[in-house]
């Protein structure tokens, strides 16, 4: 299989995590991933959080295995709706490069959900200056995926999801989004609107700070947090909010002045979702695998084949599997 960058060969398949090897069992019962005091919800709530499904129509092969990805998001879809959740949350990179076929692909896969869903772009989900295809604005996005331009506000349950656009420099140009920022007038507008809420989920693609414990052995680390990291967690400071992320590619729990989850992606290993549960006495976060044990084991192959970087994210997600909860305040 051909894969882009660098080829490290570091393990084959045939070595991929067994599920009788860890309390995380791919197809059993969703592992807690962490259970968090707050937020709290007067009406109990289920809501199901998806990240980075890398819709591509057209690419084969990459950690990211874009040949599975409409499966995958298909696979996620289904068993959110098994679950009967309140709602979804896709936190960004909903698409390989933002191709409209790509959006096409991702909207009929979401279309088929029985709840209602809302998602924030990602960095693969907007313009660039280097695209060689005409990638549909944050206004057309914010029109097919979100419940109005951003930030916006959705009651979801007895949930209130406020959704950032992460996904734009400083200045508001598109053709350098791989870091994010969080602009100003959101940052004011999220700081008006969080004492309005009783339960927050705060979404954007681009993580928080707190991720050094998800560095690599070999010194890889995730990515670095969102631009103007330190504004974004004075506005979360002292609410009941959870911050929910993507981006990273690896299931983490963020705890200190804010809470914070960052999703697994859908695409690459694990392929699971969170499961959000958010009730009177707090949030319990799952992780829901929506991959057989095949597809497991070639999503962490080509992540451990592709490159270095591809290869040390997969390390910390296992360490991170055999580590759950990783957080438990409960």
């Amino acid at each position: 299989m051909t894969t882009e960058g660098t080829a490290v060969t570091r393990r084959d398949a045939a070595s991929a995590p067994d599920a009788d090897d860890s309390e995380f069992e791919f197809g059993g019962e969703p592992a807690p991933l962490a259970r968090f005091a707050g937020p709290r919800a007067e009406t109990p709530t289920t809501l199901a959080l998806f990240s980075d499904p890398h819709v591509a129509t057209e690419e084969e092969g990459t950690w990211k295995a874009y040949h599975r990805t409409e499966a995958r998001l298909r696979a996620a879809v289904a068993d959110a709706n098994e679950r009967d959740v309140d709602g979804v949350v896709v936190a960004g990179d909903l698409t390989k490069d933002g191709h409209p076929a790509e959006f096409d692909a991702a909207a009929d896969a979401l279309a088929d959900l029985d709840a209602p869903a809302v998602a924030v772009p990602g960095n693969h989900d907007v313009p660039k200056a280097f695209d060689d295809h005409d990638t549909p604005s944050v206004a057309a996005f914010a029109d097919r995926f979100a419940p109005d331009e951003f930030p916006f506000r959705a009651r979801l349950g007895g949930v209130d999801v406020l959704g950032l656009n992460s996904a734009s420099a400083p200045d508001g140009a598109l053709d350098a989004t791989h870091d994010g920022a969080v602009s100003e007038d959101q940052l004011a507008w999220l700081e008006a609107t969080l004492p309005e809420t009783d339960a927050a989920l705060v979404a954007s693609h681009h993580n928080l700070p707190g991720l050094d414990a998800a560095v690599g052995p070999d010194g890889h680390a995730p990515h670095p947090p969102v631009g103007d990291a330190p504004a974004l967690v004075e506005a979360l400071s002292g609410h009941d909010a959870l911050h929910v992320s993507g981006h990273v590619h690896l299931p983490a729990a963020i705890t200190g002045d804010v809470r914070g989850l960052v999703c697994p992606a859908l695409s690459s290993f694990p392929q699971a979702y969170v499961l959000a549960e958010i009730g009177p006495e707090g949030t319990t976060l799952r992780l829901v695998p929506i991959a057989d044990d095949e597809g497991l084991a070639e999503a962490y192959d080509l992540a451990q084949t592709h490159s270095d970087r591809s290869a040390s994210i997969c390390d910390v997600v296992e360490r991170q599997l055999a580590e759950l909860p990783l957080a438990d305040e409960r």
